[in-house]
This record gives structure tokens, sequence and C-alpha cells, in this order.
């Protein structure tokens, strides 16, 4: 087993240069810093990670706070495996690990962050879910733990940093393209109506409607569990002449375009679909769908080095991070404008 002592040699400084360059101090040149990262890759030496987890107090850990899973359908969401594939990519080049925190309501997730944090797992938190009055983040911030959240606090947004996309503008850049394909009466459909993504993606569709001088409807929520709501849906599209319909996910989507099918509407040719994320589900099956680049690899990348900033106390400023969209037009979006 290659030790301290082996590198030292290799790299002609002392064991002492060595555990100094292993906690990136700054008593040690970059030239030297250079020469003995060489000749750790040299022999294959592993730092031991519990060992410098006691020296320096971290655990080397941040933890990824899910949302609470109130429905079934949560488990089937890409956009959580997606994210989280991407932040344990970050950690890992960081030398740093990923803990989970999931569980069926915010209490429980509460209880979970305040375990891992006393007992030293990790010394951070991203948070991927943002809601009113959430006891989670309101215990990170009285404890001044570090933490980032993926979305746009509902409180504490000049207290906290995170990072998001401009879910208005990307549900107002919905209704506009659908206008220039010759739609003017949209209808916003969801599978929540409590999370802040469905607050500000609804209000950027009432923007949009507004700005092109169209009808704005009231938002639908979609529960194939409850047949009055999806009665009441069908309803309203065929007695209102619906022809467009923004939904808040791909998954929400694929749904959507199986149960107007079941009843004769089909996408696009009756019924013409923007939605949201742009995940695999996009193009499992035709049509394939319109959807949102919401660029996850960038949103996991920057919550990531945010977080690792303000645990290294190299950052203590809070900052609001906007990650570009891009549309991705595809088959369920049907031109109607009059040639």
């Amino acid at each position: 087993m290659v030790t301290i002592k082996d590198v030292a040699e290799r790299a002609g400084v002392s064991p002492s240069t060595v555990s100094r360059t292993l906690q990136d101090s700054s008593a040690i040149s970059q030239k030297t810093k250079d020469r003995v990262n060489k000749a750790m890759k040299e022999l294959g030496y592993v730092p031991n990670i519990a060992a410098k987890m006691l020296a320096s107090n971290d655990s080397q850990a941040i933890g990824l706070v899910f949302p609470p899973i109130t429905k079934q359908e949560r488990h089937s969401q890409p956009f959580n495996m997606e994210i989280m594939t991407v932040i344990n990519h970050e950690a890992k080049e960081n030398n740093y690990t990923v803990s989970i925190a999931v569980g069926p309501s915010v209490q429980e997730l509460e209880e979970q962050i305040k375990r891992m944090y006393a007992e030293k797992r990790v010394d951070g938190f991203i948070v991927l879910y943002t809601m009113a009055d959430d006891p989670v983040q309101k215990f990170l911030l009285a404890n001044q733990i570090p933490f980032v959240v993926l979305g746009t606090p509902v409180d504490y947004e000049n207290e906290t940093t995170y990072v998001d996309n401009d879910n208005k503008l990307m549900a107002r850049t919905a209704v506009d393209h659908l206008v220039q394909m010759g739609h003017r009466n949209i209808l916003f459909i969801t599978d929540d109506l409590t999370s802040e993504v469905y607050l500000e993606r609804y209000i950027g569709y009432g923007i949009g409607t507004s700005l092109n001088d169209l009808p704005r409807h009231p938002s639908f929520l979609f529960d194939k569990s409850d047949s009055k709501t999806l009665d009441k849906l069908l309803d309203y599209v065929q007695s209102q002449a619906i022809s467009a319909l923004v939904v808040i996910d791909d998954l929400t989507a694929l749904k959507v375009m199986e149960f107007f099918n079941l009843h004769g509407l089909r996408v696009p040719e009756d019924l013409s679909l923007v939605s949201f994320n742009n995940s695999a589900y996009a193009q499992i099956l035709h049509p394939y769908l319109t959807s949102f680049d919401i660029n996850i690899k960038n949103l996991g990348r920057i919550a990531f080095e945010r977080v690792w900033a303000l645990v290294q106390q190299k950052s203590k400023v809070r900052a609001k991070v906007l990650v570009p969209f891009d549309l991705k037009k595809r088959e369920s979006v049907k031109n109607i404008r009059k040639s």
C-alpha cells in the first residue's frame, strides 16, 4: 500500500508537505503541489478520506434533498434522476460524495437533514424543490448551514442562493410559439397546483396570452385517478374550442396525449402541445414533443459549484443564477396558419 512517505520520497519533499498539499494549503507553492500530485498519480496513491475528514472536520459530502414524495408518480419523474446524476458527477470530480434525503413529507425530510448535519455526514445541502413555509429551508437558514436551492424560493428569496430557469419567460415563449403557428385558444395543464414551478409557469402563460390579446383560461389539473376532473377537462376543451395546450412537463404531456387520443382528439391533428424539460420521454414515441430543454447539466453543475463555494467559505454572497433554456421544436405542434 502506497503511503504519504512513499509520495514524499518520490516528490523529494517532506511528508508534512504532502499532507498540506492534500489540504490545498496556501503555504505550499503551486509548483510543489504539482510535483506532489504528479508523484501521487505515478504511484497510484489514494488519500485516506476518513483521516482527512477527521483532520479537517469536513465530511467531503453534500446532501441532496429530494421533494417530498406525495404521489407515486413522482418516482417516475426523469428530472430527479437526471439532476442527481449530474450532481453526483460534479461531486466526484471534486472528491466529494452525495448523500440522499428522501421522504413522504417535509417533516420527515427535516428530521433527516438534522441528523445528517448533526452527525457530520454532510457539509451542506442542495434542495431540489421550493415551497411556501418549508421547515427544511427554515432550519438551514436558522442554523447558517450552507445550502443552495434548485428553483426559485417562495420565501427568503433574498437570503437564499438559488439556481433556476426563467419559468415565466419559458411559458410566455411557449404561448408566443403557438401563436406564431396560428393558435389563438391555448390552455395550461398541470399535475400539481401548489408548486412554485407551476405558479411561475402559469403566470408566464398569463403574460403570454395578455401580450398576444388571447383569452386567458383557468389552469386545469390533470389527475388520472379523478374521473370528474378529467370529464371537466374534456368538456372544457371541446366547448371552448381549445386548439393548443401548454403542459407542465413531458411525463404529464404523454398522459394528456393518451387521454385525449382515447376520446378522439389527436396530437397534433386536433390539439397542439408544448411541454417542459426535454426529458427522455420527449422522443419516446410519436408525435415527438415540442419541449423546453432546461439545460439540466448546467443546473446541476452550477448548483454544486455554488454550494461548494459556500462550504469552503470562498463565497458568502447569496446569488440568483438563471440558466438559459432552449425550445426544441418537434412534431406535437401543428401549423394552422392560413396560407
